[in-house]
């Protein structure tokens, strides 16, 4: 009865230290997180998720890992939507959704694998308010889908492990199809995030082998079993990254630089679970990322973050712990390969190895290397469960392990200033729940699918007076195709190369009005969008006045 109670009382816990300070957070307010388009029109968005050609944006292209939102951010926001739910709200409990599945996860593994409820609660705080959330919460929360179910795929993995040798079939078959679901859960969103946690399972599978708990063979079939079921429930959208590798736009090495990526990767900044290099960034209209003000200018929270990784060393390095290895293991290949290609000019080994000193393929694709941080968080956070429960428990009322787990659950809590200062939704990303009346007004006079829209000025983000979006809102507003220029060429390139030379000559202040009218039935657009409320200065294009004299 009592360890039934204290295991609901952590789940409330983790369940209360996601919820309440999100939804605290900013109230009615919306930050430009993942696509905007999955909370101005969920249902029209899953319809075009679900085509390999997309003709409402960009003259017609092969959209770039839309599929992924076809499961589970799709249809979650739709179900919300149906309910009438506000987004801000929806928002809000998918993001603290996230954080309660990756702590619940967590604790489960840390059990699996001995600990007792205090030491594996201690654990999972580590994780879930680990300061790797704070560059993606409000930009690219599905980027934290991997995160979430890491400890979830190990926790699986170690049960198929022990039930390896089972007689029965599905003994043998159930634990792999239920990391398979996980993985179909969390896989779909970006390949690279995948492969980077992929380490954590397979590091299970040799330190259980190396203890002697399970035979290589059976390991094996562990690992085939996983492989088949894994594979076969993530074919849909890796067919997909297929199709658009083939016939989409080259989009690897038109957005970040790999040296420019990998500068921030650091092996200090991976200790204490950064990094990623938005985090750093900053410009005269401030940072990228607002939360990151106290890691890089305060003592008390630079302190506290290389706290947390001293003391899971300090553990790893003296507490007798029968999977002590397992935690070291996932420490080391997560350091090794969040820290990648950096320095760009003398790589480490392995990833010379991997890449060559080539800045295309494969070093390309593993650019944002540190999306391999939480499986060295997840080593740290269980050495750090080790630890508390290495403690003596001693004749006090409270046991000493109680005692240490609220204290690293403390740390865990001082070291994550975002869930008391707000900065989980983002202030620089933040905008009113709902575009201007302007805008829906005028989306719903151009509601036509048959005729296209051309957008002028182009603007490669989408930035306004009324709020940073990303995206160009018109799309989930209205029916209407659109074609306006991006950060990337992702249409045909004969129709990017028109576009581009089109809106070059907005830029530049030298188009001729005359000319707008033939190249805009050139690309099949019957009305032309003046952004009069764009926020041009941000990334300096044409003044709408500009483009109203014109």
């Amino acid at each position: 009865m009592t360890a039934g109670v204290r295991r609901s009382g952590g789940a409330a816990l983790l369940a209360a230290l996601a919820y309440v300070p999100l939804l605290a957070a900013a109230p009615g307010r919306m930050p430009a997180d993942s696509k905007l388009y999955l909370y101005l029109d969920p249902g029209r968005f899953l319809a075009d998720a679900a085509t390999t050609f997309d003709p409402r944006q960009f003259a017609g292209w092969v959209p770039h890992q839309h599929i992924a939102y076809l499961w589970p951010a799709g249809p979650w926001f739709w179900l919300f939507d149906t309910l009438g739910v506000p987004d801000w709200v929806a928002h809000r409990l998918w993001v603290g959704t996230l954080f309660v599945a990756a702590g619940l996860g967590v604790r489960w593994c840390a059990r699996l694998l001995g600990l007792a409820p205090s030491p594996a609660l201690a654990a999972a705080l580590v994780y879930q308010l680990s300061p790797y959330v704070l560059p993606y919460a409000s930009r690219t929360s599905v980027m934290l889908l991997p995160w979430a179910g890491l400890g979830w795929i190990v926790g699986f993995t170690i049960r198929a492990a022990r039930r390896a040798d089972a007689p029965s079939r599905l003994a043998r078959w159930g634990d792999p199809a239920a990391l398979a679901l996980v993985v179909l859960t969390v896989g779909a969103v970006n390949a690279t995030a995948l492969a980077m946690i992929v380490p954590a399972p397979v590091l299970w599978l040799v330190h259980t082998t190396w203890l002697g708990d399970v035979r290589w063979r059976a390991a094996l079939g562990v690992a085939g079993r996983t492989a088949v079921l894994a594979g076969g429930v993530s074919a849909w959208w890796a067919v997909m990254l297929v199709i658009q590798g083939g016939h989409g736009a080259d989009v690897l090495p038109y957005s970040e630089s790999l040296a420019d990526v990998s500068f921030t990767a650091t092996s200090t900044e991976v200790w204490r679970s950064l990094g990623y290099w938005l985090f750093y960034v900053r410009d005269r209209f401030g940072p990228t990322t607002s939360a990151a003000l106290p890691y890089l200018s305060s003592s008390l929270t630079l302190l506290i973050s290389f706290a947390i990784p001293v003391l899971g060393l300090l553990a790893l390095t003296w507490v007798r712990w029968r999977h002590r290895r397992f935690a070291a293991l996932l420490v080391a290949a997560g350091l090794v390969l969040a820290v990648g290609v950096h320095p760009i000019d003398d790589r480490s080994p392995l990833l010379r190895l991997l890449t060559g000193d080539s800045d295309e393929g494969l070093a390309l694709a593993l650019r944002s290397s540190t999306r391999a941080v939480p499986v060295a968080v997840l080593g740290l956070a269980l050495a750090l469960g080790a630890g508390v429960q290495a403690l003596p428990r001693g004749r006090a009322r409270v046991p000493a392990d109680r005692v240490a787990a609220a204290l690293v659950g403390v740390l865990a809590v001082v070291n994550l200033p975002a869930l008391w200062t707000g900065d989980l939704v983002d202030p620089v990303l933040s905008r009113d729940e709902h575009p201007p009346s302007a805008w829906q007004a005028a989306a719903a006079a151009l509601d036509d699918p048959t005729s296209r829209v051309l957008q002028l000025p182009g603007l490669e983000f989408g930035a306004f007076r009324w709020g940073y979006t990303v995206d160009q809102p018109l799309p989930g507003l209205a029916a209407s195709p659109l074609v306006t220029r991006d950060l990337l060429p992702l249409g045909s390139p004969a129709a990017m190369d028109l576009l581009f030379a089109l809106d070059d000559r907005v830029q530049d202040g030298t188009l001729e009005p005359a000319a707008v009218a033939p190249l805009a039935r050139l690309l099949g657009a019957g009305h032309v969008w003046l952004s009069n409320d764009a926020a041009y200065e941000r990334f300096d294009v044409t003044a709408p006045s500009t483009v109203r004299r014109w």
